[in-house]
């Protein structure tokens, strides 16, 4: 007999996809081939797997909405962003594990994220309540929570953070204020009293304009506020650029001074303030250039930015880390696809 009608039908299938025999024994033929499948991405496809490629950075998986939230693209409807995530998800580019996505499949920080949102919650209370706090201080005008907590997100030795706005030529009062309080009366603790942003009311507009600085402010929760949360917002309207899809948190109340600090604010409104101001200013730079004198000039004004409107104090160059690990993510992520992440 001949060689027979499966054999016939064999070959055929050979030829008409180019298969060499000795690959269709090998399992992993079909493996290597679905991965090199090209998929053809959009840039809402791109802006899903950067979201999640940066909050990947801190561990830390998001919902549907989150990622919708984080998107640098707006072109859809809410209903139809979602379904693009679901397209990534059955292509094997981003992973789902109700109700959260990943780019690596990975449960151990899905449990990891629900213990750290709980013990957020749990710890709101005593940020809002420091943050009143803070905001008898003199010259304080607005008190923000920043970092982990106003992403929702606390682990057990995390800092509370705190983002505050002064009075104009009385910042560093304000900051000599608070920092001396922590020291004497918290034993130096940063636990609930981290506070290591200020800006003056007069330059609401962060000079930083990238994806770390438009998540900070885009995710601050103001809870002391005299006035300056919708005008600091459109002072940082840049923040919609990068996040064109995202929902700032409403302020419940506008607050007032109280007497106390008015009678404070009194004495120091003349020249003795001024000086005052100055002073401070130049007692903290000393001990900061002689703290961290290992730091070259261009590194050190970085890391703290000790000017007369503003005071950034970031010995860890925590923002340029977090912009070298997402470009090194969105890097290796092209590499192992084979596809551009660039939004043109």
């Amino acid at each position: 007999m001949g060689r027979g009608f499966p054999f016939v039908l064999t070959e055929l299938f050979l030829l008409l996809f180019k298969i060499k025999k000795d690959q269709i024994i090998s399992p992993n033929y079909f493996i290597r081939l679905k991965e090199e499948k090209k998929i053809q991405l959009s840039a809402v496809h791109k802006s899903i797997i950067k979201a999640l490629l940066y909050y990947d950075i801190f561990n830390y998986p998001l919902t549907k909405e989150e990622i919708f939230y984080n998107s640098c693209v707006n072109t859809l409807s809410r209903e139809e962003f979602y379904k693009q995530i679901d397209f990534l998800n059955e292509n094997g580019l981003v992973h789902f594990n109700d109700p959260f996505y990943q780019i690596e499949k990975n449960p151990d920080l899905i449990a990891r994220r629900k213990k750290g949102n709980q013990l957020a919650r749990e710890k709101l209370k005593t940020a809002i309540r420091v943050s009143n706090f803070i905001g008898y201080f003199p010259f304080i005008r607005a008190v923000y929570l920043s970092g982990s907590i106003s992403k929702g997100f606390m682990e057990e030795k995390s800092d509370i953070d705190y983002f505050v706005i002064t009075e104009p030529n009385r910042l560093w009062v304000a900051r000599f204020l608070l920092v001396f309080f922590r020291r004497v009366f918290l034993f130096n603790s940063h636990k609930n009293f981290c506070i290591n942003y200020f800006i003056d009311s007069k330059s609401l507009e962060i000079e930083e304009k990238n994806i770390y600085t438009a998540t900070e402010l885009a995710t601050l929760i103001p809870v002391y506020d005299i006035n300056l949360y919708q005008k600091f917002n459109d002072s940082n309207n840049w923040v919609y650029s990068f996040l064109p899809n995202i929902q700032l948190a409403h302020l419940q109340k506008n607050n007032s001074n109280h007497f106390l600090k008015k009678i404070f604010e009194f004495v120091l409104n003349n020249r003795i303030g001024d000086e005052l101001d100055d002073f401070f200013l130049s007692l903290f730079r000393r001990y900061d250039q002689k703290k961290f004198k290992g730091y070259q000039d261009q590194d050190f004004e970085i890391a703290f930015k000790s000017r007369k409107n503003v005071s950034k104090h970031h010995p860890n160059f925590f923002q340029r880390r977090v912009l070298e690990a997402m470009n090194k993510k969105v890097e290796e992520f092209e590499n192992k696809f084979k596809i551009s992440l660039t939004i043109a």
